[in-house]
């Protein structure tokens, strides 16, 4: 009998019939993807502010909120935040739980930025990174242990939130973010690997995969690409023998599938070689071939390292749209450094102070 039955076991097996359901299956409403978009697309004509991985570190973000004068203050609670950018825009591109121990209080502030942006004409666009799909996969997984230690101590169930279901919204806020946004000619993404596909072909192949198989980042091809792909070793836009030129042809091809110039991503903290080679050093705010790529992500969470300090103490990226455009890095205590100007302008790196 049991000869008999191993190949109808192993064709229910092919066909997915007896595969054992993942938490995201299980768990899983189908997104309405018209109310939430997996790609955002916006245009503005007011400036644009770019924030990459926050890791949990409520403190570091609303100090360099403050510096980019985003908010007046540190409103003390995160529910008392008051956006006062006006109509500007600000983009985060993901990981901003896990790692530090302020998730909840990181999570509460861009709720409320939203909401109070909103009201003033300004935007907060808020993107998925590979730590928020990971942890709606499967809210049990190992890089969420700081995150789920937060909720233990306020009495929230995780599964409750990465199924949408809890009574706070932290789910349901988590579950309708998009996966990439466009403003202008921007492409903000966690880790931006498309794979050359259109705006139009990525976003239909993103919206099959989440249909399918829910949130699973280490499984599905776009998200895994998307929000996963990294740049140590070969970077994922480069070959092992290309030169600056062919690295930035190749990229470029990428980024004007989209419909854009410009490439913003996070994910990536650490050092980074280039083709040439090109350098960017650990926790550096980096710009690649003339403002075709924008590397975020500084490491500012005090969680990054063994010794609790961070790589830096943070960053974000202010982006002055126009035919004069230009990127500006903006740091803690007022400090800024220009990385890029649509002229195409060289500046010799150092930080001056940030002009009013």
């Amino acid at each position: 009998m049991r000869s008999l039955l191993r190949p109808i076991v192993a064709s229910l097996l092919l066909v997915g019939l007896l595969v054992p359901a993942t938490f995201a299956q299980e768990k899983q409403t189908k997104r309405d993807w018209d109310k939430h978009p997996a790609i955002l697309q916006a245009e503005t004509t007011q400036d644009v502010f770019a924030l990459g991985d926050v890791h949990g570190d409520y403190e570091r973000l609303v100090s360099l909120l403050v510096s980019a004068k985003i908010i007046a203050q540190d409103p003390g609670a995160p529910e008392k935040a008051q956006w006062q950018a006006g109509k500007a825009m600000l983009v985060c591109t993901g990981d901003f739980i896990d790692k530090g121990n302020q998730s909840l209080q990181v999570i509460a502030l861009l709720r409320t930025l939203q909401t109070s942006a909103q009201s003033q004409g300004g935007r907060v666009i808020v993107t998925m990174g590979n730590h928020e799909a990971e942890f709606l996969a499967d809210p049990g997984n190992k890089k969420a242990q700081k995150f789920l230690q937060e909720m233990e101590a306020k009495k929230i169930d995780a599964k409750a939130v990465a199924a949408g279901q809890d009574a706070e919204g932290i789910g349901r806020f988590l579950r309708s973010l998009p996966l990439a946004a466009r403003v202008n000619d921007w492409f903000f993404a966690h880790a931006g690997f498309t794979r050359g596909r259109t705006l139009k072909q990525l976003d239909a192949e993103l919206r099959d995969e989440v249909d399918s198989r829910g949130y699973d980042a280490l499984q599905l091809p776009a998200l895994n690409a998307l929000l996963e792909a990294r740049l140590h070793e070969t970077p994922w836009f480069e070959k092992a023998d290309d030169t600056p030129a062919m690295s930035k042809t190749r990229l470029q091809g990428f980024v004007e599938a989209l419909g854009a110039k410009h490439l913003v991503i996070g994910h990536q903290p650490g050092k980074a070689v280039f083709a040439g080679p090109t350098k960017r050093a650990k926790g550096e705010m980096f710009q690649l071939h003339d403002g075709l790529l924008f590397l975020i992500d500084v490491g500012m969470s005090h969680g990054i390292d063994k010794m609790g300090q961070g790589y830096s103490e943070g960053a974000l990226l202010h982006i002055r749209p126009g035919p004069q455009g230009s990127a500006t890095a903006i740091f803690p205590r007022q400090q800024a450094r220009v990385l890029w100007t649509e002229k195409k302008q060289k500046f010799p790196g150092e930080r001056g102070a940030l002009a009013p």
